[in-house]
């Protein structure tokens, strides 16, 4: 759907009379800002697969909302309906009107122990949440990944160590306590206010899995191409700051806690996936598959001697 016609849809949809609209990035979805005469609004436009998930996050969000907890607004159609539907060449496709947050991201490292409070109380919060969510399989996690690098035909050993490695890792994970996380919780996803609170965004990937995960993903300190060592205690300070604030309103198990530096592996797995699936093959080289299984490869073996 070409700007004029998208335009159109929104003025049809919505009581707003956008007068500009420009593409912010491209992943899972579509994420457009808006501009009307004087307000300015967040449009996603979610691919045909992720319609459940984009569902889920309605509810999520209007459950937020009605326990006055700091999260992206919905705006509503002028039929008081949550989203739209639109057409494209991948089938129909959910649309989610957002409000435009003001404010600016924080700094991760200087404000992790006030993020760790409020990623708390979302936990908390999301305990008494009504409605049933989703559970990801194996595949989201893990698998599919190692299908991608099948596919690429790279090399067999080094697949099957990296599948070994996640199964591995699969097997510690599942043995923790099933709850809500937010599932790709980091400073992109959030915006301070004014007010010093955290809006947080992007609720796509919840599920009712595992809040470790929340916790490792804000406490990653690696850098996701280049391996160094360095990297195990940078994060194990960051975990420390963030989980001395999360730890005043909410607390993990010895279990969970262990499990923070397994799901930064997973979250190689994760991102790798998601790369490819919505980008296409040609989107990663023999290069950068070497390079993520060294990365994988020895951030294993890191692990294994310091928790020893």
């Amino acid at each position: 759907m070409d700007y004029g016609n998208l335009i159109n849809e929104i003025n049809r949809s919505y009581p707003i009379n956008i007068k500009h609209i420009e593409l912010h990035r491209e992943m899972i979805g579509k994420v457009y800002f808006l501009q009307s005469q004087d307000r300015r609004y967040t449009l996603k436009i979610y691919r045909s697969f992720k319609t459940d998930d984009a569902l889920q996050t309605i509810r999520i969000l209007d459950y937020l909302k009605e326990n006055s907890y700091p999260a992206v607004s919905i705006i509503r159609t002028e039929q008081n309906e949550s989203h739209i539907i639109l057409s494209s060449q991948d089938g129909c496709c959910v649309g989610i009107l957002y409000d435009y947050v003001e404010g600016a991201m924080p700094d991760g490292k200087i404000e992790a122990e006030s993020i760790g409070i409020q990623i708390g109380q979302l936990h908390n919060l999301m305990d008494k949440y009504p409605d049933k969510l989703k559970n990801r399989p194996k595949t989201e996690y893990v698998d599919d990944y190692i299908s991608i690098m099948r596919e690429l035909d790279f090399h067999s050993e080094k697949t099957l160590e990296l599948e070994q490695y996640g199964n591995l890792l699969w097997g510690r994970i599942t043995k923790l306590q099933k709850k809500f996380c937010h599932g790709d919780l980091h400073t992109g996803n959030m915006i301070r206010n004014q007010s010093g609170e955290y809006v947080l965004l992007d609720f796509d990937d919840a599920s009712g899995d595992y809040p470790s995960m929340d916790v490792a993903y804000m406490s990653d300190d690696t850098n996701f191409n280049h391996f160094h060592e360095s990297m195990y205690d940078q994060t194990m300070r960051l975990c420390e700051r963030f989980y001395s604030g999360y730890s005043k309103v909410s607390v993990l198990s010895n279990n969970e806690i262990h499990a923070i530096l397994d799901f930064i592996a997973i979250r190689h797995f994760q991102i790798i996936s998601r790369i490819v699936r919505c980008q296409g093959m040609q989107s990663v080289s023999k290069e950068f598959c070497d390079e993520q299984y060294f990365w994988l490869m020895k951030w294993q073996e890191l692990c294994a001697k310091k928790q020893h």
